[in-house]
């Protein structure tokens, strides 16, 4: 039986569901109907009033959504940069889709187009995986597990997936069990491998390490630079608080980003102080600073040094991928990583964990734990921490993040928050936790975007059927 459904009321419903899965204050579970909605007003609709109305309302919904994440400091112009380009990427799956819609296989074909322009979005532009239908689930550690087979194309392919068949169902509950059974099997096939998956790495005893992130206070980048008597209070206190987490032992003690300033003429001198201080802590410290090159206009390197136990410096990181607007020098050099103690480590910035070719990188190079100093705000608290899971678990590496203006947390392969501190909350601004010693084994490490490339030629052979045209 074919159901006839109020195009408009269509449209509000896939603005409401959108706006209530992704990003902050989000319900996770209606990713898998949010853009059926949206399916069905393309499937009852022609002409190209029709597709401009969808295309204002998808924008629509996106604005929103980003504004959800708009907390001070960050400015409101912030939405149409991202809120935009972010529908502007999935648009071209909702029309091709809608052109297609009768052809045989196509309810492959919008989650295999939207996997691909995803896949565009955080390989090659500055939005890094904002929007990536794969976060909703960032509170479900089950089907965050199936990221380490394909990274976010594969979970965010099946969500896909189960909208397409949804709306099928709704256009026409005759096709049942035949259009269902496919998503629904493979959503079964993946939540069995998560539980095996998690449950399986706590079914013996693994080696662990203690690591320690180390707050500071200070706010620099907020508003002026802090006179010179701030800044050498606020050095004083975070260099106590790295020797008061020294004492208890750790392999590993990461400060957040732009945990303090410096000016260039004070820099070396700071960085004299830092291997003193990493050396008489017997630590690997990774202390992330930045270094004003000029105020007007600003312009500062937001890097870190990575210092020995011995007090060497091991390699000096600066952050690859700056915030959209960011005033920081970006970071060009090759990923570095470092061994200590048997244990591989290597680290990034804040942002750069957004994009997954940086995980990449140091899956490569067989990492075990990623220091990750970062510095976020209210509105992206806690999400911005959960979404640096993701890569952990697609590269089987653990990473500590340590946080301002956020949540610090000490994630292991599997995508566990095992240690968690809030900037936010009343506390010493140390925070202790264990990390497996080693990495673990993930596909997707191995593999790579070999799933995207599948869609992708998916996506061409559906093109040559569809059109029938003869090579």
């Amino acid at each position: 039986m074919k159901v006839n459904l109020n195009p408009f009321l269509m449209l509000a419903l896939g603005v409401v569901l959108i706006v209530g899965t992704h990003m902050t204050v989000s319900i996770g579970i209606l990713a898998w109907i949010a853009y059926a909605p949206f399916l069905l007003y393309l499937h009852q609709t022609s002409g190209w009033r029709s597709r401009l109305w969808f295309s204002l309302a998808y924008i629509l919904a996106w604005s929103v959504t980003v504004f959800k994440i708009v907390t001070d400091p960050i400015p409101f112009f912030v939405i149409p940069m991202y809120s935009i380009p972010i529908a502007l990427f999935h648009l071209p799956a909702f029309l091709i889709w809608a052109r297609f819609r009768g052809e045989k296989f196509a309810g492959l074909l919008f989650p295999a187009l939207m996997i691909i322009l995803e896949w565009i979005q955080y390989t090659f532009t500055p939005l890094g995986s904002w929007g990536a239908a794969a976060y909703t689930q960032m509170d479900h550690i089950v089907l965050l597990q199936s990221v380490s087979l394909f990274g976010l194309a594969g979970l965010g392919f099946l969500i896909y997936w189960v909208n397409t068949t949804a709306a099928y169902l709704i256009m026409d509950a005759r096709m049942g069990l035949k259009r269902v059974l496919p998503p629904a099997l493979t959503l079964l096939i993946v939540l069995s491998f998560g539980a095996l998956r998690y449950d399986l790495s706590h079914s013996k005893g693994r080696p662990m390490i203690r690591v320690a992130a180390v707050g500071t206070d200070s706010e620099v980048g907020v508003g002026p630079l802090p006179s010179y008597e701030l800044r050498r209070q606020n050095a004083a206190i975070l260099f106590a608080r790295t020797r008061m987490a020294a004492k208890e032992g750790p392999e590993l003690v990461v400060w957040n980003e732009a945990a303090a300033a410096v000016l260039p003429e004070e820099e070396p001198q700071w960085r004299d102080s830092l291997t003193a201080l990493a050396a008489e802590c017997q630590v690997p410290l990774v202390a992330a600073y930045v270094a004003l090159l000029s105020e007007a206009p600003i312009r500062y390197e937001n890097k870190y040094l990575f210092i020995k136990p011995d007090g060497t410096i091991a390699s000096t990181y600066f952050k690859h991928e700056p915030v959209p607007g960011e005033p920081a020098v970006k970071g060009t050099a090759p990923f570095e990583a470092h061994t200590i103690n048997h244990i591989k480590m290597a680290g990034a910035i804040c942002y750069d964990y957004d994009f997954p070719y940086i995980a990449k990188a140091f899956g490569k190079k067989e990492v075990d734990i990623v220091a990750l100093p970062a510095s976020d705000w209210r509105g992206i608290d806690p999400i911005h921490t959960k979404m640096a899971a993701f890569r952990a678990v697609e590269q089987g590496h653990s990473i500590l993040r340590s946080t301002r203006f956020g949540l610090s947390a000490a994630i292991t392969p599997y995508g566990e928050l095992v240690a968690q501190m809030s900037s936010f909350d009343e506390n010493d601004k140390i925070m202790l936790a264990h990390l497996p010693k080693a990495a673990s084994v993930s596909l997707y490490s191995l593999i790579g975007d070999v799933f995207v490339y599948l869609c992708m030629a998916f996506v061409f052979w559906f093109g040559i059927r569809s059109t029938g045209f003869q090579l």
